[in-house]
């Protein structure tokens, strides 16, 4: 559920290989865990960002940095807008870090000229099968789309009961409910998790 436009001076790059960045800033790619992270998201969760995330490479012709043109000789530079729905917060410290190696990668640069812009959006700024989403609607495709964690968790790891992410437990958001300890990878999926409990136990 990412929209992803990245911006590249024109001529620097040629058809195949704007192909090949955008082949790199998918959501699969994107939302993976970084080397050394253990966090993981469920595989179903993926699928279903993958297949609802627009990835789209466009060529500036005209670009200039401090008031000056760009060369294309200089070499690649990248502006990266990543919109993310209701998660900005949340998510953007790891979509710098994720694109960045992506270009970096890309380009065998460990440095790469490149600005990346998290952009969040306000409740109900996201559309969606022909209507505004909230993050409840988009919590419930997840729950739906949750399979299972990748591979077996550590003791030290925690899985998220609404998204299915694995979380170390020194980062999850901790519930203490009904004499059980659960782990959530941010408060949108604690808060989420409490309000179906809540419910479910009123209709009972």
């Amino acid at each position: 559920m990412l929209f992803v436009e990245l911006l590249v001076p024109r001529g620097v790059f040629d058809e195949q290989q704007r192909r090949s960045l955008a082949g790199r800033l998918t959501a699969r790619r994107l939302l993976s865990a970084a080397r050394g992270e253990t966090m993981a998201a469920d595989p179903g969760v993926i699928d279903l960002f993958d297949s609802l995330t627009h990835t789209v490479v466009r060529e500036e012709e005209i670009w200039s940095v401090g008031g000056r043109l760009l060369d294309p000789s200089q070499g690649p530079w990248y502006v990266v807008n990543v919109i993310v729905g209701m998660w900005g917060k949340e998510m953007s410290e790891h979509l710098v870090s994720r694109v960045t190696a992506e270009l970096a990668e890309a380009e065998g640069n460990p440095e790469p000229r490149a600005v990346v812009h998290v952009i969040s959006l306000a409740q109900g700024g996201y559309g969606l099968r022909g209507r505004a989403q909230h993050s409840s609607d988009v919590l419930r495709l997840i729950e739906q789309a949750k399979t299972s964690p990748a591979a077996p968790v550590a003791a030290d790891v925690i899985v998220d009961p609404v998204c299915g992410a694995a979380v170390p437990l020194t980062d999850a958001v901790i519930l203490e409910r009904g004499g059980k300890t659960y782990g959530f990878c941010c408060t949108h999926c604690r808060g989420h998790f409490v309000k179906q409990s809540t419910d479910a136990a009123a209709s009972s």
